[in-house]
């Protein structure tokens, strides 16, 4: 099974009309939540939201109108809004797709038990809805149940092959047992399925990184900048390897990019103050270690560590004043 369109679900749940409403009030509703939904995939959640209150005036009891309105409340961060209106559409007409949102919604809140509960509800009704094992293993990520999550997206995988994020996702949560390798051939298959994925590259390049393959993270960075220029931790990343690669001119100019995007990137101000003082730059340097300071005095203690290292090298001692 798949998941279904929501014109499908208006249809199933205006079969479900029940004793008291008239045919009259249901399709005068379902007329609403059609409206409704166009906007809503508009982007216009304000009058979305207005033509799904006006459908439940019309008929309380149709539970398509609950679950739109649900989904404008979920996009409009409204956590506790969106719930009740799932729960009240579960109520009138179970469905595993309001048991999705549900649960998602329920983790956007931080509870990660009650979403996995939802997930669980909405595989029981359909056990073969990827989306339901997706969001499953996304949640049992976030609790440390990496077993449990890479049975989960591959579950998603068996169900939906061509799924890129559950490769995504199963990579993750293989970088979290420390799995390196594996992780780098779930990203390398999703980026064959996505081309223009961001976090397959992106993930990839930490897991790169870990193996020690400095050379292939830059470019894998390289791949998830041109896809998205304005990720600041892209830039700061990438500023990081190439300092380490003894690109010092590349590693200013991607953390000042990063800087640029983010001015209060604290580690990146850090990180530029270290190439700079590399490069005999002090008194920009110290601009650079006062500015990180100043956004995050918990880098006290580190940074001066990292200064005295450096500084070793050269024979001399830098002050490093207090902001």
């Amino acid at each position: 099974m798949r998941r279904f369109s929501l014109p499908f679900l208006l249809l199933c749940c205006l079969l479900n009309v029940s004793v008291g409403h008239s045919q009259t009030n249901r399709r005068a509703a379902m007329d609403y939540v059609s409206r409704g939904t166009k906007e809503l995939e508009l982007g216009n959640l304000d009058t979305a939201l207005a033509h799904f209150n006006r459908a439940i005036e019309l008929d309380p009891n149709y539970a398509a109108s609950y679950f739109s309105r649900g989904l404008v409340r979920k996009r409009q961060a409204d956590y506790d809004g969106a719930i009740s209106d799932f729960t009240r559409s579960i109520e009138l007409h179970p469905m595993a797709e309001a048991y999705l949102d549900r649960g998602a919604s329920r983790k956007d809140k931080g509870d990660r038990d009650g979403a996995i509960a939802d997930y669980n509800k909405a595989i029981e009704i359909d056990s073969e809805y990827a989306d339901a094992f997706y969001n499953r293993g996304i949640a049992r990520d976030d609790k440390g149940d990496y077993d449990g999550a890479i049975n989960d997206f591959t579950r998603a995988i068996e169900l939906r092959p061509a799924n890129a994020r559950a490769l995504v996702g199963r990579g993750f949560a293989r970088m979290h047992q420390g799995d390196p390798e594996g992780a780098i051939v779930d990203y390398s298959k999703a980026i064959e399925l996505s081309p223009r994925g961001f976090l397959g590259f992106y993930n990839r390049a930490f897991a790169r990184k870990q193996k020690g393959d400095l050379d292939g993270a830059i470019v894998d960075f390289d791949a998830a900048l041109e896809i998205n220029p304005l990720d600041v931790d892209a830039w700061f990343e990438r500023g990081v390897l190439r300092g380490a690669k003894s690109d010092l001119d590349g590693a200013l100019a991607d953390l000042g990019k990063s800087i640029e995007l983010n001015p209060r990137n604290a580690r990146a101000h850090a990180n530029r103050g270290m190439i700079m003082l590399l490069r005999r730059q002090d008194i920009e340097a110290q601009k650079e270690f006062d500015a990180a300071l100043k956004i995050d005095s918990s880098l006290r203690t580190d940074l001066e560590r990292s200064i005295n290292q450096i500084v070793k090298t050269r024979g001399q001692q830098p002050l490093m004043r207090r902001p």
